[in-house]
């Protein structure tokens, strides 16, 4: 088996991080922030052997939709042209595009200098295992784990060949309300005094009670 590795960040503003350089490096393809017109090219990265995107319950269905010019597009490049399976470039090419709407989605939402886009992750897979068996155990962890708790799941397994093969993962942090609307973040209640309506009890003699979270 490789040497086992499991490694979780945040990808975040605050750190200069990009959230759709992220997806491009984990593809091994070109994807475009809108945000900045900014676009990530990593079509040299040949060590991506499978990739997926799993979308969660509540997401939008729309997101998923690859308009026909930009299909269209896609089998006038010289990419596609070269591919020797055209069926299987054109479908990477429609789930890049998804992950490329999701992740701008993710960007129109979060506007703060400091916000925290996604998480990522990297674990290693048993090199014993076939192609189809990592593929399979991987989806279902990824199902059972985060699309089933309501994230969407961008990721892609990586092996160079060298005994190292590797998933890179990334979800969303902001869940989805029924309607298929952004909801909220996880917003943490602290144990204030509050009155019978549920509103904070304020303690004027005490003038930093704002502050005093942990103690009001």
């Amino acid at each position: 088996m490789a040497i086992f590795h499991f490694t979780v960040k945040i990808v975040g503003r605050s750190k200069g991080k990009s959230v759709i350089s992220a997806s491009a490096y984990l593809n091994g393809d070109v994807m475009k922030n809108e945000e900045t017109g900014r676009i990530s090219y990593y079509t040299s990265k040949k060590e991506v052997v499978y990739t997926s995107l799993m979308m969660c319950e509540n997401a939008p269905p729309e997101w998923l939709h690859v308009p026909e010019e930009n299909i269209k597009r896609c089998q006038q490049s010289i990419r596609y042209k070269r591919a020797d399976d055209k069926d299987a470039a054109l479908e990477k090419f429609k789930i890049t595009f998804q992950k490329q709407r999701l992740w701008n989605e993710v960007l129109k939402i979060e506007k703060n200098a400091d916000a925290q886009l996604g998480r990522s992750f990297e674990f290693s897979l048993p090199k014993e295992w076939s192609r189809q068996e990592q593929i399979d155990y991987t989806t279902e962890y990824i199902q059972k784990t985060f699309v089933d708790e309501g994230m969407c799941a961008d990721w892609s397994i990586h092996d160079k060949g060298d005994g190292n093969p590797h998933v890179h993962l990334l979800v969303t942090m902001r869940p989805f309300n029924p309607d298929h609307s952004w909801g909220s973040k996880e917003v943490k209640d602290w144990d204030f005094v509050r009155d019978t309506d549920g509103n904070i009890v304020v303690d004027e003699s005490h003038p930093d009670w704002w502050q005093d979270k942990k103690n009001p």
